[in-house]
């Protein structure tokens, strides 16, 4: 008996833990203890103990899983583990398409080697073969190098 309740506490401990730390594991291993906790409970005291272990287990895991979500997320505790805000930000931008060279802009900072230049309204990345080029100086596009323009002084 104390085998199936040490069976049944470790796998509720586990699965207070993958609700913080998910990842797949400790869930399976909790799984697995619910598992042979019932068939620990169906052996020793028949089939309907073994039914109602497994379901007794899994109804108090949900009310535990219910209990982290709702509760413990408005605790300080739960602040630390739980996102409370969304993450905002963007990836690198679309290298531009090969049309662009040729064109005319101007430097939006300083290229020193590399820096920020402003075609048709719109920004990218640049990389200079003139050396150092001042922000305001008009370039043209040269060539394209995967996420950076090569660009020269007009």
């Amino acid at each position: 008996m104390s085998t199936i309740v040490g069976l049944i506490i470790a796998a509720l401990v586990l699965v207070f833990f993958e609700v913080i730390l998910p990842g797949g594991i400790l869930g399976v291993i909790a799984f697995v203890c619910v598992i042979i906790a019932s068939w620990l409970a169906g052996s020793e005291f028949g089939a309907v103990a073994g039914i109602l272990t497994f379901v007794g287990s899994i109804a108090a895991i949900a009310v535990l899983v219910f209990i982290e979500f709702k509760v413990l997320a408005r605790t300080s505790l739960g602040g630390a583990f739980f996102l409370k805000s969304s993450v905002t930000g963007h990836s690198n931008q679309a290298p531009a398409e090969a049309s662009i060279i040729g064109k005319e802009g101007i430097a939006l900072t300083r290229l020193n080697p590399s820096g920020k230049v402003a075609i048709d309204g719109q920004t990218f990345e640049a990389h200079s073969q003139d050396g150092y080029i001042d922000s305001g100086e008009p370039i043209t596009v040269f060539s394209q190098d995967n996420f950076k323009l090569i660009i020269k002084k007009l």
